[in-house]
């Protein structure tokens, strides 16, 4: 039997994901150029449109995200009003002035007319305390933003990972979909030329099927993959087409104590409950400080009609710290101080717990890449060039070369949803746990559908 374009199209598979890598084991993907106007220069479009034809880097979608996203100017408002109560707090009250008139009608004279001034002198070093705890609410919000700016960050490239591996699963199920119908038509006429049980033909028309419905849930996996990426951008009516970029770029082996140092080392959240923990003793100092009386001075002049003399008056109080000395605000606020010290141990512990679980993701992954690369693969490729160097030399039949096609697309179908897992955790740990990509939807989680 001839060879059918089909098996000249699936001799470049291989080169397609496997070949140019460094480490054996990183697949390239080859995408298609972008899309150029007439006169040769790339067309450009409107701000905050997307080119569904023209391949979009990970670089693109991260600016976009920190230029675009809610949460990053939600958290930025949020600063601002720190640093405003922060000015706030320092700030001393204002005096007052006033008009005073007493005595009037006097001898049929206007009496005392004056006026005077009054002032409220804080004491106790208050509004340098109080700004200090101000400033520690504004250190607290910067560490608060740069968490949800990690987090954005980290939704992001798992998006981005997700959707590339969607769309490569694309291509490879299009493949193994191919093959199975040209195993189902050469199985039905080796069924009419009697070499073949009907049942045979039953099976290459399931395995057709099957094929077929994978590649669909393929699609429809990579449709949902575009949402998400829209949306981990901020971008509703973001457009996402062909990706440009490889699953397997800056994909670093790391030890578990590489692992630990980069979870926990200046962890925004951490950095944040700590500063919290600063904040509540400040505040403790504050309330005790609350204690010591603020001074009402007040300064008049006037003069006297009935004399003819004028006079200053001056007047001094001070509230006595007898029944109210500030008991409940200095009990609340050490019951805080205690309870943000144990939240900086519970998250120390938590994130320990947590990175633990994400090496461990991160570990099986990475040796089951191994695997692929230095065994499964290798072997795989062995026997299909076996396969068809078989079939050039008239010893192996066309049904058989088809299978060994079918087999080495479905190897390879493994092989990337174990690169998706290995670039997925990665992506998590330098996050620092911080993306919800551990928690969230898997695309392509069930790839054993094709079985």
């Amino acid at each position: 039997m001839r060879l059918c374009p089909l098996i000249l199209l699936f001799c470049a598979l291989p080169a397609t994901i496997e070949a140019g890598e460094s480490e054996g084991w990183r697949p390239r993907v080859v995408m298609p150029p972008v899309r150029k106007a007439a006169h040769g220069q790339v067309k450009a479009l409107p701000d905050g449109m997307v080119d569904p034809a023209r391949p979009r880097t990970l670089s693109e979608f991260l600016a976009l995200a920190e230029s675009r996203h809610p949460m990053l100017r939600i958290n930025s408002a949020r600063i601002n009003e720190a640093r405003g109560d922060h000015r706030q707090a320092g700030l001393w009250p204002n005096p007052v002035v006033g008009y005073r008139g007493e005595e009037m009608g006097n001898q049929g004279t206007p009496g005392m007319q004056g006026g005077f001034i009054r002032q409220k002198i804080i004491t106790g070093q208050k509004l340098k305390l109080a700004s200090s705890v101000a400033a520690a609410r504004v250190r607290e919000r910067e560490h608060l933003a740069t968490m949800a700016r990690e987090q954005v960050v980290g939704d992001v490239r798992v998006r981005f990972y997700d959707t590339l591996v969607a769309q490569q699963r694309v291509e490879l199920t299009s493949q193994l979909s191919k093959l199975g119908r040209e195993l189902a038509r050469a199985t039905a006429m080796l069924v009419q030329a009697k070499q073949v049980s009907r049942n045979g033909l039953y099976q290459a028309e399931i395995a057709s099927e099957q094929a077929a419905a994978l590649r669909e849930n393929s699609e429809n996996e990579l449709k949902e993959a575009r949402r998400l990426l829209a949306l981990s951008v901020g971008v509703t009516e973001l457009k996402v087409g062909l990706l440009e970029g490889k699953v397997t770029s800056h994909l670093t082996d790391m030890t578990w104590e590489e692992c630990r140092s980069r979870v926990l080392a200046d962890h925004p959240g951490l950095a944040a409950a700590r500063t919290r923990l600063t904040l509540s003793n400040r505040e403790i100092a504050r309330q005790k400080r609350l204690v010591v009386p603020d001074l009402d001075v007040r300064v008049g002049m006037a003069h006297m009609y009935t004399s003819d003399s004028d006079v200053t008056s001056v007047m001094v109080g001070v509230p006595l710290p007898i029944f109210d000395r500030n008991q409940g605000g200095i009990s609340r606020s050490e019951a805080r101080a205690v309870r943000a010290r144990f939240e900086v141990e519970r998250m120390e512990v938590e994130l320990e717990q947590r990175a633990a679980s994400a090496y461990r993701e991160y570990s099986n992954a990475r040796h089951q890449a191994r695997r692929y690369s230095k065994k499964i693969l290798p072997r795989a490729r062995k026997s299909i060039e076996s396969v068809k160097e078989g079939y050039r030399e008239g010893q192996v039949r066309y049904l058989e070369l088809l299978l060994a096609q079918q087999k080495f697309v479905e190897v390879n179908l493994d092989y990337l949803s174990t690169i998706r897992k290995l670039r997925e955790s990665v992506t998590v740990i330098e996050s620092r746990l911080l993306s919800g990509g551990l928690h969230g939807h898997r695309i392509g989680r069930n790839t054993s559908s094709r079985r």
